[in-house]
């Protein structure tokens, strides 16, 4: 089963995938999720931390100097890479699967690609954000919510009693 939650910049994706995880934390879960860094008030990148292990990597920045670009920020494909095998450690045994999201940064890695692929693929229970930019291409591969503020409670309830079904 896979569910995508799309939706604008600042819509509360993550808040949303954030209280799923604390709603199903006594489930094997794993995933990803990919938290901004702030530096006083100001977002200098994103991290991209694996749910099971805790590890760490920095997905983009601003400090990082080579690398592909999206926006502002250089992608570190080779911490993408990281997390990926890290995450396919707890995936077998997992219920679960959280991938906190599907864009343009993430995609530059070609195990991210493939990863994604087996995941949405599988029998587990999927939940994933999405860059609107990727709508399109998996539009057919799962249910699919746009959030907004304004539906926040009715998205979150929908995705948790499906993931709970």
């Amino acid at each position: 089963m896979n569910i995508f939650v799309t939706g604008n910049p600042r819509s509360g994706k993550s808040t949303l995938i954030q209280r799923l995880l604390d709603e199903i934390s006594d489930k094997n879960v794993s995933g990803f999720i990919t938290p901004e860094i702030r530096i006083n008030d100001a977002r200098q990148g994103f991290k991209i931390i694996d749910l099971a292990s805790k590890e760490e990597e920095i997905l983009a920045s601003l400090n990082i100097k080579h690398g592909p670009s999206v926006s502002k920020y250089k992608v570190n494909v080779e911490g993408i890479d990281a997390i990926m095998d890290k995450f396919l450690e707890s995936y077998e045994s997992s219920e679960y699967v959280i991938i906190d999201e599907i864009g343009m940064m993430e995609f530059y890695s070609k195990k991210f690609r493939e990863t994604v692929r087996m995941v949405l693929d599988s029998d587990k229970k999927v939940v994933a954000t999405l860059s609107k930019k990727f709508v399109k291409k998996y539009k057919d591969e799962g249910q699919i919510y746009t959030l907004t503020r304004e539906n926040f409670e009715e998205v979150y309830d929908k995705v948790l009693r499906e993931i709970k079904g």
